[in-house]
């Protein structure tokens, strides 16, 4: 743990030389504007490594250095960011780079989860063509496809999910609120002739999640959702504006408290949240007057619990979803591409069809009801309580990451409880740990690249 000064950083500390007045910026984002006119380059040194940006008025009297330097900007009516052509992206994706939403010839599963909607395929750093079963990186998200997603537009600012039986908030709530805030605002909603609307929980707020989104460029949910960046307006007194791009402070509220402390700190509470800007699932503090993050309010009978059955031959079934699983990890971990091939050759309970979970199936396995390990020890067994699983879904932050699922604690490279076990991050695909020994992010996030794999199959 870091002894020094601590600013916050979507609702947790980055430790910083020192800290700035009341919590904000430190003095050396300061100190890189003096004399400096707004909107020039600017850079200081961090713990973290070297932070560039522009100078910006915040809400501080005097201009200071704010990482990245792309306007800010609302998501076009097609899901795509207002950023000039050929810019760089603020989570550093490759600005050519388009996900498709469909892969030809994708092989159709049974289950209930609305599919991720991610139809490119990948290999450890690039979009490549799909390639056939049996080749190297066969089995990843693109090539299977889960439950079409199937919204309704009800003309009266609602959409209807005929996958999971939800009505959601179309528009988008662009004040953002503390958690107590966030949750009344959604019990106060009137909309579409309803009064019955609350903050989803986190498997619901999930479901939402488009894995065609490209971090910066394209958000992480359907285009029929309306979703901005939040303005300048919105940022004013914002306690995280001048340490993240407006391009990905996303952030959603949903209504699920972290079991776990909140940044290891004993009975500071914290709830998860998605990031429908940067796809990643985190955590931040519920206390009133905390972070403020967006919301979008959901009606219908609660979604995403789980009904698992053990099946008595090394496999448990969900007949919530319509999906088997493997009942214990075999301990090993693996790169993303090892994963993807372990999965795909598997022989188990007389089946030959496993392969990786894809980003919403995984999660789907995950019970926020329990600290790490994160999954119901009862029917599962995990051979490495502090495990991170990979999933079939490349990140659309980098063709190079994919997205795994903490079951064990959500850590930095401090080991501190950082998102939460049942946070959801990425991991480079290949190579060594040791080269990100400083970690990645805001809050120094740990990398392994060598996770744990856990099969899926369609239940009978």
């Amino acid at each position: 743990m870091c002894r020094l000064g601590v600013l916050l950083i979507a609702g947790a500390p980055l430790c910083v030389s020192a800290q700035g007045p009341a919590g904000g910026p430190p003095p050396a984002a300061f100190a890189a504007c003096v004399n400096q006119p707004a909107g020039a380059a600017c850079a200081f040194d961090a713990p973290h490594g070297e932070v560039r940006g522009s100078c910006r008025r915040m809400r501080e009297p005097a201009l200071v250095c704010v990482p990245g330097d792309g306007p800010r900007g609302a998501m076009r009516p097609d899901g795509t960011a207002g950023r000039p052509p050929g810019a760089s992206s603020p989570g550093g994706s490759s600005p050519e780079l388009v996900i498709a939403s469909r892969a030809a010839g994708a092989t159709r599963v049974s289950g209930r989860l609305p599919d991720t909607g991610q139809g490119s395929c990948f290999d450890d750093a690039r979009p490549i063509p799909c390639p056939p079963p049996g080749a190297a990186y066969y089995g990843q998200d693109a090539h299977y496809l889960g439950a079409p997603r199937d919204y309704r537009d009800n003309g009266d600012g609602t959409l209807s999910d005929r996958v999971t039986g939800l009505m959601w908030q179309q528009g988008h709530n662009a004040q953002r609120r503390d958690f107590p805030s966030a949750q009344a605002a959604c019990t106060a909603l009137r909309l579409g002739g309803h009064d019955d609307w609350r903050l989803p929980n986190i498997t619901e707020l999930f479901s939402l999640a488009d894995f065609a989104g490209v971090t910066g460029r394209r958000a992480f949910i359907d285009p029929r959702f309306a979703l901005s960046a939040p303005s300048a307006d919105v940022l004013r007194g914002d306690r995280f504006a001048a340490t993240h791009r407006p391009e990905m402070m996303g952030q959603t509220w949903s209504a699920t408290r972290y079991r776990g402390d909140h940044w290891d700190r004993p009975g500071e509470e914290a709830a998860f949240f998605f990031n429908f800007l940067d796809g990643r699932i985190k955590q931040a503090p519920t206390a009133a007057g905390g972070p403020a993050l967006f919301y979008r309010c959901v009606r219908g009978a609660p979604w995403g619990d789980n009904d698992f059955a053990a099946n008595g031959d090394g496999t448990v079934s969900d007949r919530a979803f319509g999906l088997m699983w493997q009942q214990a990890d075999d301990g090993q971990p693996r790169d993303w591409r090892a994963a993807l091939a372990y999965c795909e050759t598997l022989r188990l309970a007389g089946h030959e069809d496993w392969r990786l979970p894809n980003a919403k199936e995984l999660q789907s396995l995950v019970d926020y009801g329990r600290p790490a390990p994160a999954i119901d020890t009862s029917v599962f067994r995990i051979a490495d309580p502090r495990g991170w699983f990979w999933t079939s879904t490349t990140h659309g932050e980098q063709p190079s990451e994919a997205v795994y699922v903490c079951f064990g604690k959500c850590t930095s490279v401090d080991g501190v409880d950082v998102h939460g076990a049942g946070g959801q991050r990425s991991d480079p695909k290949a190579g060594e740990a040791s080269r990100y020994r400083a970690g990645r992010g805001g809050q120094q996030d740990e990398v392994r690249i060598r996770n744990y794999a856990r099969c899926v199959r369609p239940a009978p």
